[in-house]
Order: C-alpha cells, then structure tokens, then sequence
C-alpha cells in the first residue's frame, strides 16, 4: 500500500508542475490569444518499439515454483524416452536459462481534449507482442574422471504474451522555437497480460510447458481431456512522457517521445513493481482536420 501511496505522491507533484506551466503561459497571454486558444480535440496514432523488465521474462524460465516449470517435461516418462532418442545418450538439467525479452514493435491510439492551447488530458492504448528468449543446458552422457568438463549442450526456451497498456493522464507544452514545443506527460497506467506460449525445443522437438492436462499425466496416442489455461491478467502503474512535438500547423503534427513506466505486471510470482520502456512516434490530427474531409 506504502508504494501506491508513493505512486500518488509523485504524481500529484507533476500534475501541480503541469498545471504551474499552463496558468503561467496563460497569464502571458492576451484576451486576443486567450480568445484564440486551441480547445480542440487531437486524435492520433502511435507506433514505436517496447522495452520490457527483464525480471517478468523469468516468469517462462520453466524454474520450479513457476507457473510453467520445466519438469512438467522432464519428469514424464513418455517425454524423456522421446528426448532421449533424439539425444541418443542420457541426460541431465545442468543449468537453468537466464531469460530476457527482445524489443518488440508497439502500436496503438491516442486521444486528447485540448482545455488550453498548451495543456489537455488524454487516453492512449498501445499494443506490444514480447518474446521472452533464453537456453537450457543439458548435460549429456557421463562424465569420465578423465574429463576436466561436461559434455552439455543448450537448447531454446521461450515464451510469448501479449500486453496492452492504457493509459491515463494530462499533457503540458512548452514552446522551444517557431513550430517547435516540448511536452511533458504523466499519468496512471493500467495494463493487460495474456500469455499465448510458454516452450522448449529440445533437436527436432518441440513441447510446451504449459500444463493443459490438469492432474492427468502425459501418456500418448490416447484421449486425454485438455484444458483452457489463462495466464496473465492485469496490473497497474504510473508513466511519465518528455517528448519533442513538430507542429506543422494547427491540425497536423508529429510526437516523438519516450515513455518510462513503474508498473506491475500479472505473471504469477512476478507480479511485481518494475520499470519498462517505450519509445514512440505519435501522428496527429485535429479534429478539425478530420472534419474537413
């Protein structure tokens, strides 16, 4: 609760500083530019790259006390003897993966009410596929006195989920040169997981390590009754945007910005606190613009 408390804390104070901006350019201003002020709605869309917690990626490493573990595989007879004579030689778990996610492309909307020329709210959804990625080492046969090292071999491990972010905040302006603002973002954050994958390749084999048989154990060519598993679910956070906004007119303009987020992640054991990453180009168009065709 402490940490929430804090998140609310932080936010609080940059939502002060936004508003501190706004009511001083506002000041600046005449009734001339007051009555000119921008009012309109901003529609746009985002693409960019996600960077995701390295920590959350440990959640498909198949360690035991995961969702997934490893020895869902191993620990069946029917899969060990098919290992084994794709391997041609006995085996063992030497060491266990170090699991990390590749940068994924991100997509997504972004809406906002523009209460002043240089300050608005806004909602904006954004899309992410990640892969968690890393190798299992086996070793293989026995290892003779002679022999100063294992003979190991290390095989693919891999998950894939698929993560929305909503997000939740308001938006301030400053401008740096004709055409040219910086702009500031912060807000809340409300995301939602689903894992789509959790396997390892062992050779020519491929097995899942999502348990889908419940307490029924593996036994081939007969009916088993499969399962549907829902893994994931949602967390929340805060974000905080600085970005460089190239304003062509007063319709069209184009966001580059970059995204920290604290936020938690629900992978069962991992559904913790972490920072994460986006960096992103935003398309804009008023709804002006948008009325005019």
């Amino acid at each position: 609760m402490t940490l929430i408390k804090r998140l609310f804390f932080h936010l609080s104070i940059w939502l002060f500083l936004l508003a501190s901006i706004t009511i001083a350019l506002a000041q600046e201003n005449n009734e001339e530019d007051i009555k000119h002020q921008n009012r309109a709605w901003s529609f746009g869309i985002n693409v960019g790259a996600g960077f995701a917690n390295k920590y959350h990626a440990n959640f498909y490493s198949g360690e035991e006390g995961n969702q997934n573990e490893i020895s869902y595989i191993f620990s069946n007879k029917y899969y060990r003897d098919e290992i084994y004579q794709v391997l041609n030689d006995s085996f063992e778990i030497y060491s266990m993966p170090i699991m990390r996610y590749k940068p994924t492309f991100c997509v997504g909307m972004y809406i906002k009410k523009n209460f002043t020329t240089n300050f608005g709210a806004f909602i904006q959804f954004n899309f992410s596929r990640f892969t968690s990625e890393g190798f299992l080492t086996l070793k293989l046969g026995a290892t003779p006195p002679s022999q100063a090292y294992p003979n190991t071999k290390d095989y693919p491990i891999w998950g894939k989920e698929d993560r929305i972010n909503i997000d939740i905040g308001a938006s301030g302006e400053i401008p740096f040169a004709e055409k040219i603002y910086g702009f500031l973002e912060v807000g809340f954050n409300l995301n939602n997981t689903k894992v789509r994958e959790n396997k390892i390749a062992i050779e020519t084999l491929e097995y899942s390590i999502v348990n889908v048989y419940g307490d029924q154990p593996y036994i081939p060519n007969t009916q088993l009754q499969e399962y549907p598993v829902r893994q994931g679910g949602i967390g929340l956070g805060a974000f905080l945007s600085p970005g460089i906004k190239f304003r062509f007119n007063e319709n069209i303009a184009i966001d580059l910005l970059g995204s920290i987020y604290w936020a938690k992640i629900n992978l069962m054991h991992y559904n913790t606190f972490r920072l994460h990453y986006n960096v992103m180009l935003r398309f804009l168009f008023s709804s002006e613009f948008i009325k005019s065709y």
